[in-house]
């Protein structure tokens, strides 16, 4: 009988399938933890990424309202009815209006006392030292909606918003902007002269500008209101912002949390009246 000689493991070439079978199954199995890992770590940063955008982005915003409140000569109470002027980026499209009401709209109004005060009566274009530096000026915060704001703006403006369908379909997913509108009150040289806008001329041809996007409506849980001017004309400022994704919404604060607070009580009430 014919002996078969065993060869040794140093003598043995290659694997057998069933050895790759095995490293690729323990090779996947590895590269599945790695993706999932990842995956998990990528969605945390671009979480953590967002809500930090929107924070920095509130924070902006609220200081830049409430250094103006701090400078106002005087803040128009509850009840004063605003309008503007007609134009897209003014009226009231929340209430389908061209007409704003304080406390009742999520408008704040203020005049503002001149950037050179003691000389109002240069601000009469007809005064040989006419300087707008010299004129009270009147400006406004106010939301519309995201999608009102795109229909508004010229897509090639360099105001453009880009589309966003998760935040402005028109419907319970819209988001807000917060506008601003500044105007200097020229021709006015007797501070008791000043009176709530009515789209009179001194107001038309005037566009509101973008301060920030993707705002919370009031009106969607938590409920909570941007501008709330007390008896004594310091401003409330409540801000919450909500930004609607593929797979989840993005919340400064969270909704569990109080929104951010700011009080702000003007510095220059009346002066020089």
């Amino acid at each position: 009988m014919i002996k078969r000689a065993r060869l040794s493991g140093s003598q043995r070439n290659g694997f057998t399938i069933l050895e790759v079978l095995l490293s690729l199954l323990i090779l996947g199995i590895i590269s599945l933890a790695f993706i999932r890992i990842f995956s998990v770590t990528l969605d945390a940063t671009n979480r953590i990424n967002s809500r930090n955008s929107l924070l920095h982005e509130a924070q902006i915003a609220v200081q830049v309202i409430a250094s103006r409140v701090k400078l106002a000569w005087y803040v128009f109470p509850d009840g004063t009815r605003i309008r503007i002027n007609g134009g897209a980026t003014t009226r009231n499209h929340l209430a389908k209006s061209n007409t704003w009401v304080v406390g009742t709209d999520p408008i704040l109004a203020l005049v503002l006392p001149p950037k050179m005060p003691g000389k109002t009566e240069l601000c009469n274009p007809a005064n040989p030292g006419f300087d707008s530096g010299y004129c009270f000026r009147f400006f406004a915060y106010y939301a519309i909606r995201r999608s009102d704001y795109l229909a508004a703006i010229s897509s090639t403006s360099s105001e453009a918003l880009f589309p966003d369908n998760y935040n402005d379909d028109n419907y319970n997913d819209d988001t807000w902007v917060i506008m601003e509108f500044r105007r200097r009150l020229v021709g006015i040289t007797n501070p008791s002269a000043i009176t709530p806008p009515n789209g009179g001329p001194m107001y038309a041809g005037v566009k509101g500008r973008l301060l920030i996007e993707y705002v919370q409506p009031e009106s969607e849980s938590p409920m909570y209101s941007l501008f709330t001017v007390q008896p004594d004309s310091s401003v409330v400022l409540s801000l919450r912002m909500l930004q609607h994704a593929s797979k989840r919404d993005y919340r400064v604060p969270g909704k569990a949390d109080p929104p951010l607070i700011s009080r702000a009580t003007p510095r220059n009430l009346n002066a020089g009246n």
